[in-house]
C-alpha cells in the first residue's frame, strides 16, 4: 500500500524492515520493493542495482524471493524494448552481457530441476526464466524449463508480446525446433 500511495523512501524503508523482521524471504515484499525502486516509480536504476546486489549476496538459491534478480533484468529488458529504434532491435544482446548474463547463468540449470523451487509461485518463476532464456536466444536451456513448467502459463512476462498463451506456445515451439 505504501508503494501505491507513493510514500517517501524513509517511510517505505521502515515498512520494509518490519516485513523482513516477520518474513525474511517474502516474495511479494521483494517484488513490491523492486518495483518501488524502479525509475518508472520514482527510484533509479542505481537503486535497483544496489537492491539486487544486496539480495544476491544473501538469498538462498531456492527462496521464494529468488526471482527478484531476474525480474529486475526483465524490467530492464522491457525498458530497452520500450525505447524503440535501434536499441529495441538489438535488445537481445542485453541477455549476453554483464549482470543479465550472470543472472541467467546463476539459475538456468537449477530452477528447472524437479523439486528445486518449492514455493507457491515456482511456476511463475519458471515462466520468467523461460521467457528470459528465449529472449536471450538460449533455446536449449529453455527446453528443459518449458518441460518443468508443464504447460502452466503465467500472464507476466508473456503478455509483453501480445496474448500470453500465444506468446508462450510460440516460444515453446521455437525452443523445441531441431529436436
Amino acid at each position: 500500500m505504501a508503494r501505491r500511495q507513493r510514500w517517501k523512501q524513509p517511510q517505505v524503508f521502515g515498512v520494509w524492515n518490519e516485513v523482513l523482521a516477520r518474513d525474511r524471504w517474502n516474495r511479494e515484499a521483494y517484488m513490491n520493493m523492486l518495483s518501488y525502486l524502479t525509475p518508472e516509480e520514482g527510484g533509479s536504476r542505481l537503486q535497483v542495482l544496489e537492491f539486487v546486489d544486496a539480495l544476491v549476496a544473501r538469498v538462498p538459491a531456492n527462496a521464494p524471493c529468488v526471482a527478484t534478480e531476474l525480474t529486475a533484468q526483465v524490467f530492464q529488458y522491457h525498458a530497452i524494448l520500450g525505447r524503440g529504434g535501434y536499441e529495441a532491435l538489438v535488445a537481445r544482446t542485453h541477455w549476453s552481457q554483464g549482470m543479465a548474463a550472470q543472472a541467467l547463468d546463476r539459475v538456468a540449470h537449477t530452477w528447472g530441476q524437479p523439486g528445486f523451487l518449492r514455493h507457491a509461485k515456482a511456476r511463475a518463476d519458471l515462466n520468467l526464466l523461460a521467457y528470459a532464456l528465449m529472449a536471450g536466444d538460449r533455446r536449449a536451456e529453455a527446453r528443459a524449463v518449458f518441460e518443468a513448467i508443464g504447460g502452466v502459463v503465467t500472464e507476466w512476462p508473456w503478455h509483453m508480446g501480445g496474448d500470453p498463451l500465444t506468446e508462450f506456445e510460440q516460444a515453446q515451439r521455437r525452443a523445441t525446433v531441431g529436436l
